[in-house]
This record gives C-alpha cells, structure tokens and sequence, in this order.
C-alpha cells in the first residue's frame, strides 16, 4: 500500500489524530488533515488523493454537500463518509449520494483497514488511480 495518499476531513481533534495513525499503519503513506471544509477543499483542490475520509458532521458545511462538490470535481473519487449516525436511512443517503464506503465512530483498525484494503483492490495499483487527476 505505498504512495497511498488520503485526505482526511474530521473536525474533532482526537478522532482526526485517532484516525490518522490507523492509516498510517495500513501504510498510508501520506495522510492530510484537515478540520473543516474549507481548509478540505483547498487541499483538494490542490493535490491529488486516493481516498477522502470526510466526517459528515463538519462546522461549516454538511459532509454531504462538500462530497457533492468533490464528485463534481472528479466523479471517480473515493468517498468514504465517517460519522457517529449509524442509521440506515443515513448510510444509504450516503451510498445513493457517491459515497464509496461508511465507517461509523468510533473507528476500529480492522474497519479503517478494510477501507483501505476495499480501495486497493477496486483500483488495483495506486498510481495508476491518480493518474490524470493530478490537480496542480
């Protein structure tokens, strides 16, 4: 899994640290935090991610709406929305919506593992799944 690149986008602290180390032991080789959408969307538009983990509950806009925004801006984006809302009307919202995957907090290693593992094998090589999305 190397040259993994992810966005994260948490507005709590703990969880965003919490859910960066999980990633960086899968073997994620990059891992941007972000605590807001705003900040989120700058980096986004500026680099090129293999995975987006976005919280839905952000300070200043709806997970929903800036994974709309992002699809928009490459609709082979994988999206995989974490929340607290375990509901299933949220969880399929959110798979109508794009959303490649749904991880509910508090996150488990085996969980954020099988993300990223889910990814691996639906893009095979990662290189290969940011090539022409380069956004600089």
């Amino acid at each position: 899994m190397e040259n993994l690149r992810i966005l994260v986008v948490e507005d709590e602290p703990t969880m965003r640290e919490l859910l960066k180390d999980m990633l960086h032991q899968t073997g994620a080789t990059l891992v941007v935090e972000c605590e807001d959408a705003a900040s989120a969307r700058t980096q986004f538009q500026n680099e090129a991610f293999h995975i987006v983990m976005l919280d839905l509950g952000l300070p200043d806009m709806d997970g929903h709406e800036l994974m709309q925004e992002f699809k928009q801006i490459n609709e082979q984006q994988h999206i995989v929305l974490v929340t607290a809302d375990d509901s299933i009307d949220s969880i399929q919202r959110a798979i109508s919506a794009g959303a490649n995957g749904y991880v509910v907090k508090p996150y488990s290693k085996e969980k954020i593992l099988d993300v990223v593992n889910n990814y691996v094998m639906m893009h095979g090589g990662q290189e290969d799944a940011l090539r022409g999305f380069s956004r600089r």
